[in-house]
């Protein structure tokens, strides 16, 4: 048994000549809109209102950025400015020694690393056995607080932004 599969499914109807209904009624509101302006306002403001107001119309209508329409595009710069910014970061790397001294005693025999080392074995036995390892009880995070950070934009510009760290 044969099935036809559908193509050229992002591609809209051709419902108004060469236009889909979208592109239609983005130039119809844009030329309403200059219409109505037309009668209202003086001609020489007339012709400053109508431009950019066609211009977005036909932007709306015809241009695609990326394969995505420009209303799309247009909606999601304005959500980005309107809505607020979290900027997330991994916290901080621990520094590493730098001096010899602190290197060799970094690196240096102890006891506490002795008996860290055979509880790693000990724990690395019981998992190749398949044996359920005893677990400390790992003491519960608190909860994050709410913090705000103040940072400057390459133009110079001071904005809050809400800090997360993930740990």
């Amino acid at each position: 048994m044969q099935f036809q599969v559908p193509q050229f499914i992002d591609t809209e109807d051709k419902i108004v000549g060469p236009l889909s209904i979208r592109q239609f009624i983005y130039i119809v509101v844009a030329a309403g809109i200059s219409t109505v302006l037309y009668f209202s306002i003086q001609p020489w403001l007339w012709i400053i209102l109508s431009i950019p107001l066609l211009g977005l119309g036909a932007g709306l209508a015809f241009i695609k950025i990326n394969g995505r329409p420009f209303a799309k595009f247009l909606t999601a710069g304005i959500s980005y400015y309107w809505k607020p910014q979290t900027y997330v970061w991994k916290p901080e790397e621990p520094k590493l020694p730098k001096t010899p001294e602190a290197l060799k005693e970094s690196v240096g025999f102890s006891v506490e690393k002795l008996f860290a080392g055979m509880a790693l074995k000990k724990a690395w036995g019981s998992v190749q056995v398949g044996k359920p390892a005893a677990v400390a009880a790992e003491p519960q995070p608190k909860p994050p607080s709410e913090r705000y950070q103040m940072f400057g934009k390459i133009t110079g510009e001071r904005e809050t932004a809400r800090r997360v760290d993930y740990r």
